[in-house]
């Protein structure tokens, strides 16, 4: 970091104690997160300045990987339960209270938001009459949310869920199958119930007849 980098964040901390002593204490944590992982043994990867303001309870044989900037609130369960399974949050992303359960693959793009949600690629038990015989087949599709989605509290994120970006994912939905960009989705099941980008395009006219 620059020096002159140094004196800005300085000036902050001096200007905003309060606030650079709790942003000081999520990077401690994320920094210990980081090490406790390594020293058990858990595939545990995060890059720059991870914070973690609540709880970070990783488990499983597969792979956990953290992009650059990632804050974590409440408490956050990355959960495998194979060795090639993997759970990939990218850069920016804000991670509050949810749940993952993971075999294969759940990809988050960065600049997400994640409230208190489960996002699974598994149905953890076969759809099939005889689901009790061990041989019974077992639903498992990547989930993939792209760049700056954002998946409200309650949500449901099934096997094979796709979310396009910058759209977001209302209280309570449950979804399974691809929904696409710039979209609010909604309800059980969940299905498009608004354009993003409908609204963008008239906020912008209302602001130039505005002027």
């Amino acid at each position: 970091m620059r020096p002159r980098d140094w004196s800005a964040h300085i000036r902050r901390a001096l200007a905003q104690p309060r606030i650079a002593a709790r942003e000081a204490r999520a990077l401690g944590r994320g920094f210990w997160y980081r090490i406790s992982c390594r020293l058990r043994g858990i595939r545990f990867e995060a890059g720059r300045n991870l914070r973690v303001d609540g709880k970070l309870d990783i488990r499983g044989p597969g792979r956990v990987i953290f992009g650059d900037n990632v804050r974590v609130a409440m408490t956050v369960t990355p959960w495998t339960y194979a060795p090639e399974a993997m759970i990939e949050i990218g850069s920016d992303s804000f991670v509050n209270g949810t749940s993952f359960g993971c075999r294969r693959q759940i990809r988050i793009g960065s600049k997400a938001i994640l409230g208190r949600c489960s996002i699974m690629d598994t149905d953890f038990h076969s759809l099939s009459i005889d689901r009790h015989n061990p041989d019974a087949p077992v639903r498992v599709a990547p989930v993939i949310l792209e760049v700056n989605v954002w998946i409200g509290a309650q949500v449901g994120l099934l096997p094979g869920t796709t979310i396009g970006r910058n759209s977001v994912v209302g209280f309570g939905a449950v979804c399974a199958g691809v929904f696409p960009e710039n979209v609010v989705v909604a309800g059980n099941p969940a299905r498009v119930v608004r354009s993003l980008r409908d609204a963008q395009a008239s906020k912008g006219t209302a602001s130039g007849a505005s002027q």
